[in-house]
């Protein structure tokens, strides 16, 4: 990137940024890893996105603090704005809940208030900084597991303030922009409201309650939209499971209400540790890297890049060939899919040593299998193996291998041999026939002593006739048909003599079920839905000439039945879109905004 920063490898991408394993370099040869987050090329040019870039950055120079990643420099480069962060070695939390999820496992509700306690120490710290004697921070309006990361060794930290809400920033609070996942916003902000304190502390209590129920409060569905809506109308089931102190602390800071939630994220936390003060075991870092270190975790994305480094000198052959730097090239193409066919091994000057293991396609190790002999075989002419490339160096264009000695037998690559009696074969490993018959086992047949069935010519194949195999042991008995007809006639009169004494009774209750019947008949029903999403999403939302807040909006459509009402949608740098609809009929739109010129 620059005389400071080098990129080593990708480690993740999103819909905005890339980021990448890098290394700070200073005098005397210092080297520090770091995470390097850059713009992707395509929005690099957006003042939007960097503005949000250089916003984040300002954030991160007034925030220093043991649970929030910390910022170290922000830099441009050819490619665009980069800031360099803390690099921390671990998972976001949406990585550990889907593991525990598929090992049927959950975390201990005394390392979840832990991790709550925290986050919130982390916010804390973030609203209490001030600048100019104004707060530099008044909501993260981004709390969700993807945004707290857990690290090994038990560290809790919190990332991407880029969508904060700054105080005297004016790109933090766009109007009619909505900022954050639906599916983790309060329900003030879903419906138009303002970020504040008290929506951060909502969005934690999904998390929390996430990591204690192992589902969403709310909605179980994938679509933000319908989990959105859930948040917006309706209340979560309580934690039955739970202690009830910590689930009493979950639940209020999921009230619908904000003044119903904790003041503020102090008295959060405070609640969070008096519950483990009387949980009678240990809330810290150290319980909570030993909970990980038990659970067969993923790789870290630097422990991933660190492995993909070390199994590259693997792959290198023993005596290294001749290389010279070539000028930067595109990334390669996927490899294409592994097929059924074995590939044949490279010459012996190529190969692995012998036991060793090699990375399969997937990223799993994999231990060849134990050859008995070597097979002389020559190179394919013109074919060289090619050495795996890094996205951040420069490629490697390798020099065809040093032929082979000429006291070698040599073999064509498809000269396969049997390995018992070396007659040839037509694939690597199976035994000819002759030996095939030899291979036998005590008291069984020979194996493969006949050839295949799917090998026989069809004109040498014939019909086997076989006895029916008996399915069961139970002797049949032959039905009478006078016994069926008797069952039923009886199943009749049953049915008769009871109409007959329980008919006084039915009478007595007619009426009431009448009544209760016209009742359920004369109740309204529930209003037809009135769903509105736009690409992108914020935009402001006029019905009827009202103000109904911003996209995505999830209301009832309780207008008069036949009345056209008018839908208008307004957003920054668009161009507007209207339309009409019907009222109290399900309705629902989805536009996609076109830009101005």
């Amino acid at each position: 990137m620059n005389e400071r920063y080098r990129l080593v490898r990708p480690l993740a991408s999103g819909g905005m940024a890339e980021l990448f394993l890098g290394i700070a370099r200073g005098a005397e040869g210092f080297e520090k890893p770091v995470a390097i987050k850059r713009i992707l090329p395509y929005l690099a040019k957006d003042e939007a996105v960097a503005s949000m870039f250089v916003a984040e950055a300002r954030l991160a120079t007034h925030l220093q603090h043991q649970n929030l990643v910390s910022v170290y420099d922000v830099g441009n480069d050819a490619t665009g704005l980069f800031l360099v962060m803390e690099l921390v070695n671990g998972w976001d939390l949406g990585v550990l809940v889907r593991h525990l999820k598929r090992r049927n496992a959950r975390l201990p509700p005394h390392l979840v208030a832990f991790i709550g306690a925290q986050a919130l120490a982390g916010l804390s710290h973030a609203y209490r900084r001030t600048h100019n004697g104004r707060p530099v921070l008044t909501a993260h309006r981004d709390i969700s597991p993807s945004n707290i990361l857990i690290s090994r060794e038990g560290e809790v930290k919190l990332t991407d303030f880029g969508i904060a809400k700054l105080e005297g920033v004016s790109h933090g609070t766009q109007p009619g922009v909505f900022k954050g996942k639906p599916s983790y916003a309060a329900p003030e902000v879903i419906t138009g409201g303002a970020a504040t304190a008290a929506s951060d502390q909502f969005s934690l209590g999904i998390v929390l309650y996430e990591l204690l129920a192992g589902q969403h409060p709310f909605s179980t569905s994938t679509e933000a939209i319908i989990v959105a809506m859930a948040i917006a109308s309706g209340t979560p089931p309580p934690l039955t499971e739970v202690p009830a102190p910590l689930a009493e602390v979950v639940m209020r800071s999921l009230e619908k209400a904000p003044e119903a939630r904790f003041p503020q994220p102090e008295a959060m936390a405070e609640a969070l540790g008096r519950y483990l003060a009387r949980a009678g075991e240990p809330g810290s870092s150290h319980t909570l890297a030993a909970f990980l270190a038990q659970q067969n975790l993923p790789l870290t994305l630097l422990e991933q890049a660190q492995a993909a480094k070390a199994s590259e000198p693997a792959r290198a052959p023993a005596a290294a060939p001749q290389a010279v730097a070539a000028p930067p090239s595109p990334p390669p193409s996927p490899p294409a899919p592994e097929t059924g066919r074995r590939v044949p091994e490279p010459t012996s000057e190529w190969a692995l040593p012998a036991g060793s293991s090699e990375l399969s396609s997937s990223g799993r190790l994999v231990s060849p299998a134990p050859i008995p002999g070597p097979v002389p075989r020559t190179p394919t002419p013109g074919l060289a193996p090619t050495l795996l490339k890094s996205p951040s160096q420069p490629s490697l264009k390798t020099m065809p291998p040093p032929q082979a000695p000429a006291e070698a037998p040599a073999a064509p690559p498809t000269d396969f041999r049997c390995v018992r009696c070396g007659s040839p074969l037509p694939s690597a490993y199976a035994p000819c026939d002759a030996c095939a018959s030899e291979l036998t086992m005590p008291g069984n047949a020979p194996l493969l002593a006949s050839p295949s069935v799917l090998e026989t010519p069809a004109e040498r194949l014939e019909l086997e006739t076989r006895e029916a195999r008996e399915e069961t042991f139970w002797e049949h008995k032959p039905s009478r048909p006078w016994g069926r007809w008797a069952l039923r006639l009886a199943v009749v009169a049953g049915l008769g003599a009871g109409g007959f004494f329980a008919w006084p009774h039915v009478q007595r209750l007619l009426p009431s079920a009448e009544r209760a019947m016209r009742g359920a008949l004369s109740e309204p029903s529930k209003p037809p839905p009135l769903v509105i999403n736009s690409e992108p999403s914020g935009a402001r939302v006029v019905l009827g000439g009202e103000d109904k807040g911003t996209t995505p909006l999830l209301m009832d459509n309780n207008y008069p039945p036949g009345e056209e009402i008018t839908v208008e949608l307004t957003l920054k740098g668009y161009k507007p879109w209207k339309s009409t609809f019907p009222g109290n009929a399900p309705a629902q739109f989805d536009v996609e905004l076109r830009k101005q010129r």
